[in-house]
């Protein structure tokens, strides 16, 4: 049946308002004044309501034989005929119930429903605006009309201008003949997760793929315990850095924990339902997951979350107080190592109806999410709303045809590059079961921003053994620190986001070692390939030193521009951390130039480092500095790489 179609439900709800109340108030009205016309109305209610279909058409049919004027058995047995797919029958029954009673207003809406899910979007509108005159109509029946002729204008002008649209299989690794849906992808393309209905209970479990090249995935791998469960796991968020999933589970326990305010692990009974958990990758194996608690989970459903890029905010639909419509979306911020209370998006985002399984891109201004609430082709459609300066949504768009279809789509992630689209659909013709994975070019006006992302792994750098070390990036422009996180504690790696145009400070940081800053110019724009580094972390000892890869300087000047603050506010704070070291800063440049002034002028840079320090109240009996030009070359001055690389500032540990 279509998603929006309805049988005889007007009736059904007269047939059980006369239920209720049959030995002590008459039958209600249904416009015959035959009396036996009106008994075979109201036993094919009763029949039709408990599946007989048949015998309530031949009773309906015995009604008008009595009273051949009588509209609402018209009426009916159209509605019935359509829940059958016959809908040439069920018109004609329609259009006669009109004829023989121009008060016949429920053939209006039922001719408008039906031509629309026949996708007579004309003739549908134009009914509905017929039904939307009649007087003293109730707010609910106007609001489904007025949605019916809404979509039924909007499919008309989408199917004559479709957008680009190909879906492919994502292949057998990720599909089977069971049902797949909920996609997600790593920012760096390398895990695809998903959601798999396994077992005879019809059980929801997670899976993941590896990538094996740019067009395979591997075999599909159940995620297991501790997140998996004999209950329902769905519709998972992996954070950026791959380190962390937020996740749907339904009805997992009656028992469980979770983080409380404080930090600690608090026992607490869960909702019945679908509540939000999340669970952190401790070296290669998750935690076992945490309920997120009744700030994020209400008494109401909660469902499908998405993570930012930077962690800060969670985003995700609930059916809590205080919404617009059925279910909402919401979204809470990280404050004080804890995500706060839930704040709706608003209006602009949420309607009467449903909004459903967002997606927030790692550009974190763009948002894909389902809505049966806005002008559509029927069901749940995809939508996009970017994120304006001012934290508030634009008007969404509707992703248009065939994208959308007259069905419910519901699910749609974008990866990284903002190129492809996956979401899940049904009975497609090379499906390998009821419900599965497919991909998409997304069509350019509906892709983010585009960004790219630095990937690492951080060793020890005498041993190259991998370490747990602290990662942060800064935007340079104003010192914003934009991600705080860590390495995995057995692989040493972290993965961060990095915006277009902007320009990004790295430091890296572990106790008793030398930290390590790295430098992303994406003002300029942004080079496709991802940043893949290998950071060897140094021991503090006497005679190490470091590039301080972040200070910087105007052409042949030696004032600190405002972007090197970020890097140098950090090594104050590594001297505080080590009261008994002394450095040297040492100024290097390249050789062009007059060999002279290049030596004045890393000398005078050394000096700038130096005075900044000890303006921020480090000792000067710790600090020296000392210039020296272009005699150190660290790369070859014959090319421009080179010659950015011997410009450089560094410290060097003289005593600690």
């Amino acid at each position: 049946m279509p998603s929006f179609f309805r049988p005889h439900s007007l009736f059904l709800g007269l047939f059980l308002l006369f239920s209720a109340c049959a030995v002590s108030q008459p039958k209600p009205d249904t416009g015959t004044k035959n009396k036996k016309a009106n008994a075979y109305f109201f036993q094919a209610l009763e029949v039709a309501n408990f599946g007989k279909d048949a015998e309530a058409l031949d009773l309906l049919d015995k009604a008008l034989k009595k009273d051949e004027n009588f509209a609402d058995a018209w009426i009916f047995k159209g509605d019935i005929l359509s829940k059958q797919a016959k809908y040439a029958e069920a018109e004609q029954c329609y259009k006669t119930a009109i004829e023989k009673n121009s008060q016949a207003y429920d053939a209006l809406q039922s001719l408008g429903e039906m031509y629309f899910h026949l996708n007579r979007y004309e003739e549908s509108a134009n009914y509905m605006n017929q039904f939307l005159a009649t007087p003293n109509l109730s707010e609910a029946r106007k609001y489904r009309a007025t949605r019916f002729r809404d979509n039924a204008v909007f499919a008309q002008e989408a199917i004559k201008n479709p957008v680009p649209f190909t879906p492919k299989n994502a292949g057998p690794s990720i599909n089977s003949e069971s049902r797949e849906y909920f996609p997600g992808i790593t920012v760096d393309g390398e895990y695809f997760i998903f959601t798999r209905v396994v077992g005879q209970n019809r059980n929801e479990d997670f899976y993941y793929c590896k990538k094996v090249n740019d067009t395979t995935w591997g075999p599909a791998i159940n995620l297991g315990p501790p997140v998996n469960t004999e209950e329902n796991e769905g519709s998972v968020s992996v954070s950026a850095d791959g380190q962390f999933i937020f996740f749907t589970s339904c009805n997992r326990s009656k028992k469980n924990t979770y983080q409380g305010r404080q930090g600690g692990a608090h026992p607490r009974e869960i909702y019945p339902g679908c509540d939000l958990y999340y669970s952190r990758l401790e070296g290669t194996k998750w935690s076992i997951p945490r309920h997120m608690g009744p700030i994020i989970n209400s008494n109401q459903w909660e469902s499908t979350p998405s993570l930012s890029f930077d962690g800060l905010n969670l985003y995700f639909a609930s059916k809590r107080e205080g919404g617009y419509g059925g279910s909402d979306i919401w979204m809470s911020t990280f404050e004080n190592g804890r995500f706060g209370e839930p704040v709706n998006l608003g209006p602009e985002v949420n309607t009467i109806g449903n909004e459903e399984t967002p997606f927030i891109h790692p550009d974190n201004q763009t948002m894909y999410y389902s809505s049966d609430g806005k002008p559509g082709m029927g069901g749940y459609d995809f939508y996009v709303s970017r994120r304006k300066d001012d934290g508030s949504w634009d008007t969404p768009v509707n992703l248009g045809f065939p994208i959308n279809t007259g069905g419910d789509e519901k699910g749609l992630m974008v990866n990284s590059k903002g190129e492809l689209a996956y979401y899940s659909s049904d009975n497609r013709p090379d499906s390998y079961g009821t419900i599965d994975i497919y991909q998409f070019a997304l069509p350019a006006q509906f892709r983010p921003q585009k960004l790219n992302y630095a990937k690492a792994i951080v060793l020890d750098d005498e041993t190259g053994k991998p370490l747990e070390a602290a990662a942060e990036l800064f935007k340079l422009s104003d010192g914003t620190k934009v991600i705080s996180t860590g390495t995995n504690s057995e692989t040493g790696s972290f993965l961060v986001v990095l915006q277009a145009n902007q320009d990004y400070a790295l430091n890296i940081a572990k106790e008793g070692y030398l930290f390590h800053s790295e430098n992303f110019s994406l003002s300029q724009g942004s080079q496709d390939k991802p940043y893949e580094l290998v950071v060897r972390l140094k021991k503090i000892k006497a005679g190490t030193n470091v590039v301080l890869k972040n200070v910087f300087y105007d052409v042949n000047s030696f004032e600190l521009r405002k972007e090197s603050q970020v890097e140098l506010d950090k090594l104050t704070a590594f001297l505080e951390a080590n009261p008994n070291m002394k450095i040297e800063i040492g100024g290097h440049t390249d050789n062009t130039g007059n060999a002279a002034a290049n030596q004045k002028l890393s000398e005078n840079r050394a000096k700038s480092v130096m005075n900044y320090l000890i303006g921020k109240g480090i000792a000067a009996n710790r600090l020296s500095y000392k210039g020296y030009g272009s005699t150190k070359a660290i790369a070859d001055n014959a090319t421009e790489e080179g010659r950015q690389l011997n410009r450089r500032t560094e410290y060097k540990i003289i005593s600690n």
